[in-house]
């Protein structure tokens, strides 16, 4: 399992040492505390940290004013100084000492307390003092180094924080089960533009990658600490922040990164943009994927962390040595330097880890990487993708020319050269270069893309180079094969004597042949894309430009005819033909089309036609049935007279089916004799009864004469057929004119007589009809005058009734509820009775005038609009295919309103109420008023006969007169029109008023 350390907690080191220590800011705030210190003093760390030097020595307020002094020397002159303090029974040496960074600047105050040498002029003791002044100078000697080590390895963290930083890649640090960003570098910022990262998810940061598998890898990788490589991976992603996603791939790591306890904390993610690579595969396009820079300080780390193991490795040994000559005069002081031993050998890991880690991350690369070092550039670090590239080579260790001399005379030598010299980067792309793999092998012509950058060391001097490479042989060959196929495809494309052009999957033309351009005289940036739409016909364009959409669309073969536009500006008919040409995976990768001159066909196909269009217009004007055959006796056109007369098709007719229009007594024998005559090639003539388009047979003469050829060859019969049933029957009834003449006019004198009472009768029972008519509607006009006062007076003596009557009788309220029922069925049904003599004499009183139908129906909303609040309805309206009808206005008005008001009042419980009201024409042309609505619905089966009947209801939960649709049926049918209606319960109702046309 290949996993990654990520650098030690300095804070938790420096937390746990057991020497007194304390890290200032350079203003003197505490920010760390060691636990030798807090349990030296008897202090909580958190009484310690955040306060200044006076505070943590709290308890020797004499000592203050001598820290303060020493503070400001270390702030001023950036040198360690010690101050020593007389505790009473332990004198203690107080050091402060500055870590500076590279350039110079303070960052932080190491306080350390450390036991001072005891003062005695005792002879015996001066061995001890002076041993144990040695083993002060040492201790003072580790602390330096210990300072020196932290300065270093914070310098190392910064140099491989700014190698990711400058690295060709896109790398990220993410934390935590959640894939929390720590760190991002450039390359990976760039996948996704301007948008935060660091402290986001990466499910927050980029969202787009939901259920494209990455954030499953990732959880895999964080569980099992497995490193996964992606290769050719497609990756959406929306780079530019627009909303909008597109297809990246990539070659990738996730690698897990364990902490000090070798526990997985994290993820390393490591990726390359590999998308033009796999476009060049697949689509043999020029693609290629840029290198960028790697950091240039790699071997200047590598050998500095070695000096700094030699120099650590003798620190310890001199510890080591101190601590067995002083371990029987001080134990506590051997335990301190043990703990500095420990934490030298903390640093040393860290910085071995450190040197690892860039070690991984240059051989795990999925590129070919080297260091050459020094001014020779001896191979110092070769990663396997460039040893791979000189397989049975020994590289590591020698001069370039001496490990690969077959590149003294190329270029790359010179550049190389150059970069060291000027510590300018170089790049190439395709560059073509003659290696030998293997010992005895020939040299193989091979390309690469790479990337030549100096390095730099400590002091800023180039010592090295640093070299990312890509073999693109495949890439590169493809191209020229694809660039030979091109100028072998545009020889023959010049050589053919038609216009020849290419487009890409998406329909845009990327190439014509020489014959277009002769054409047209156009250059390619004229007519590439879609430009070569200008030189289409203006008439011709809409058509042709619709099927190149739906044929690239599609991905279907693309045929059509249109007219293209010469050099001269005169149009010409052209056959133009494309075929798509597809991938491995069925996609289309591009359009191969052709355009072929057929102009003087069309102009003959035009003539022809003219021909043929003059003698069918001739034929079918001609008042006879004009009909032609073949030699075989098919019959091949029949004018328009024949297809009128008999009410056949064309597919019916020709061939012999124009027999089967003759009536079935003579159908065979004015077959036969037909082709009789054609075997001998003499005329022919039938009498014979014909079918017309109204099922009846008529008398006709069926003539026809052979034609023959320039050359004599019998080319068929062109005859006709005229209509003789006049004649025909004349001739019958001349026959029996004179037997049948005294009997026809005596019953025609019968006849008269008879017509003559009918007519007489008939008028009688009208006027009659108008009578009771009249009589009937003065009735029920009447009736409905005068008894509408005497109801209501009933009405009022009822409420006065109610008002002052006390009634004891338990049923009393519903027999009033029951006669308030009936007082108000008896109201309405006068109403309605009212109403319909209303309808009747406004039909004979309005005539009929331009109506516009959305005012109008806006009004009887309006009039509603208490109802329609009630009930919060919607109206639809839409009246666009017929804005204005021709109808009695008072009469069209009444019909909305009883249709609106009945939408409303029969609405379903459980929704909201919708009515559309819209016009549209019949196919006979009448205008036609629907009426839609989603209410309760009728049972059409069981009511539909007596939807239109006078006091007939179908819902008993709301009150009615049963006359509104009676009313809207009468009127529609006084006015000439009538009514179709389509309803399902619990759906809704649909009225189609057909109005008379105008």
């Amino acid at each position: 399992m290949s996993t990654v350390f990520s650098p030690p907690d300095y804070q938790h080191i420096f937390r746990s040492l057991p020497g007194c220590c304390l890290l200032l800011t350079p203003d003197g705030t505490v920010v760390e505390c060691s636990v030798g210190f807090a349990t030296a003093t008897g202090q909580l760390r958190e009484t310690v940290v955040g306060h200044d030097l006076a505070a943590a020595w709290s308890t020797a307020p004499t000592l203050v004013p001598h820290l303060t002094d020493s503070l400001a020397h270390v702030q001023a002159n950036r040198q360690p100084h010690t101050i020593r303090h007389n505790a009473p029974g332990a004198p203690l040496l107080l050091t402060q000492s500055p870590i500076l960074n590279a350039q110079g600047e303070l960052l932080f105050i190491l306080h350390t307390a450390e036991p001072a040498p005891l003062a005695s002029n005792d002879s015996t003791n001066s061995n001890d003092s002076s041993a144990l002044h040695k083993l002060q100078q040492e201790l003072n000697t580790a602390n330096q180094e210990l300072q020196q080590a932290l300065s270093e390895a914070n310098t190392q963290r910064k140099r491989l924080h700014s190698l990711f930083m400058q690295a060709p890649a896109a790398i990220a640090t993410l934390r935590g089960p959640k894939h929390v960003f720590e760190m991002v570098n450039p390359g990976y910022q760039q996948l996704v533009g301007n948008r935060p990262l660091v402290g986001k998810t990466i499910r927050e940061g980029l969202p787009e990658l939901e259920d494209q598998g990455f954030f499953e890898l990732l959880d895999s990788v964080y569980q099992t600490g497995q490193t996964y490589y992606g290769k050719d991976t497609v990756a959406y992603l929306d780079r530019h922040n627009t909303g909008r996603v597109s297809p990246y791939h990539f070659d990738f790591i996730y690698q897990a990164i364990l902490d000090t306890a070798g526990q997985i904390e994290g993820i390393l993610v490591f990726a390359y943009d590999v998308s033009e690579r796999v476009s060049s595969r697949e689509k043999m396009e020029h693609s290629e994927l840029e290198l960028q820079t790697a950091n240039e300080e790699l071997a200047t780390i590598n050998e500095e962390l070695h000096a700094s193991n030699e120099e650590f490795h003798a620190n310890n040994a001199e510890l080591s040595s101190t601590q067995q000559e002083l371990r029987s005069l001080n134990l506590e002081l051997e335990s301190r330097v043990k703990a500095r031993t420990l934490e030298l050998d903390l640093t040393r890991q860290e910085a071995e880890q450190q040197r690892a880690r860039l070690e991984r991350f240059f051989m795990q690369a999925p590129a070919a990487i080297c260091v050459l070092d020094g001014p020779n550039l001896v191979f110092e670090l070769v990663n396997p993708g460039y040893q791979h590239m000189f397989p049975g080579r020994v590289l590591l260790g020698k001069p370039i020319l001496e490990a690969l001399p077959e590149i003294a005379g190329h270029p790359m030598w010179q550049t190389l050269r150059e970069v060291y010299r000027t510590g300018v980067t170089h790049e190439e792309k395709g560059i073509m270069l003659s290696i030998v793999r293997t010992a005895g092998s020939p040299p193989e012509d091979l390309y690469f893309n790479y990337i030549q950058q100096a390095r730099f060391d400590a002091r800023g001097r180039i010592d090295g180079i640093l070299v990312f490479a890509y073999e693109v042989t495949e890439q590169v060959r493809a191209q020229q094969r694809e660039a030979h196929a091109a100028r072998a495809f545009e020889t023959m494309t010049n050589a053919v004597p038609h216009q020849v052009w290419t487009g890409t999957p998406n329909g845009d033309m990327n190439y014509y042949n020489q014959q277009w351009y002769d054409y047209t005289g156009s250059t390619f940036e004229e007519v590439k894309g879609q430009g070569w739409q200008q030189y289409c016909h203006p008439e011709d364009l809409p058509r042709q430009r619709k099927q190149w959409l739906r044929a690239v669309h599609s991905g279907q073969p693309y045929q059509t005819e249109a007219r293209l536009r010469n050099r001269e500006g005169v149009f010409r008919w052209f056959l133009i033909r494309a075929q798509p040409s597809y991938n491995d995976q069925g996609v289309v990768v591009k359009w191969f089309g052709s355009n072929t001159d057929i102009h003087e066909q069309k102009r003959l196909e035009q003539t022809l036609l003219e021909s043929e269009q003059y003698f069918r217009a001739m034929a079918d004007n001609v008042p006879a049935m004009i009909w032609v055959t073949r030699p075989d006796g098919q019959c091949v056109y029949l004018n328009q007279q024949w297809y009128e007369y008999t009410g056949q098709t064309e597919q019916e007719a020709l061939g012999f089916g124009w027999t089967n229009a003759i009536h079935p007594d003579e159908s065979e024998q004015a077959g036969q004799a037909f082709r009789d005559a054609n075997d001998r090639h003499e005329t022919y003539s039938m009498v014979y009864r014909l079918q017309t388009n109204t099922n009846l047979y008529r008398w006709v003469v069926d003539t026809g004469k052979p034609k023959f050829s320039a050359t004599g060859e019998y080319q068929g019969f062109v005859g006709s057929v005229v209509d003789i049933h006049e004649r025909k029957m004349a001739e019958q009834a001349l026959r029996l004119a004179s037997q049948r003449l005294a009997t026809t006019n005596k019953e025609l004198r019968a006849a008269h007589q008879r017509s003559q009472q009918a007519n007489a009768e008939l008028a009688l029972t009208n006027e009659q009809l108008t009578r009771i008519n009249q009589d009937l509607d003065n009735f029920v006009y009447t009736a409905s005058h005068d008894l509408r006062q005497p109801v209501n007076n009933m009405a009022g003596v009822f409420e006065e009734l109610k008002r002052s009557a006390t009634f004891h009788d338990p049923e009393a309220e519903q027999l009033v509820q029951m006669f308030e029922g009936a007082l108000h069925q008896i109201h309405t049904t006068i109403q309605g009775l009212a109403e319909v003599v209303h309808v009747e004499r406004r039909n004979e009183q309005f005539p009929l005038e331009p109506v516009e139908l959305l005012p109008l129906t806006n009004g009887v909303i309006q009039s509603m609009k208490s109802q329609v609040a009630a009930l919060k309805a919607e109206f639809e309206l839409d009246f666009k295919a017929l804005p204005t009808v021709h109808f009695a206005q008072l009469n069209l008005q009444s019909i909305l309103y009883n249709l609106l008001s009945n939408a409303l009042k029969y609405a379903h419980p459980d929704r909201k109420p919708v009515v559309r009201v819209s016009s549209e024409v019949a196919p006979d042309g009448s205008p036609v008023l629907v009426v839609q609505d989603n209410g309760l619905g009728l049972d059409m089966e069981r009511y539909g006969s007596d939807l239109f009947k006078m006091f007939r209801r179908f819902h008993d939960h709301v009150t009615g007169s049963g006359m509104g649709l009676y009313l809207v049926n009468r009127i529609v049918r006084q006015g000439g029109g009538h009514i179709e209606v389509d309803s399902t319960v619990g759906v809704g109702t649909t009225f189609r008023i057909f109005l008379p046309k105008e």
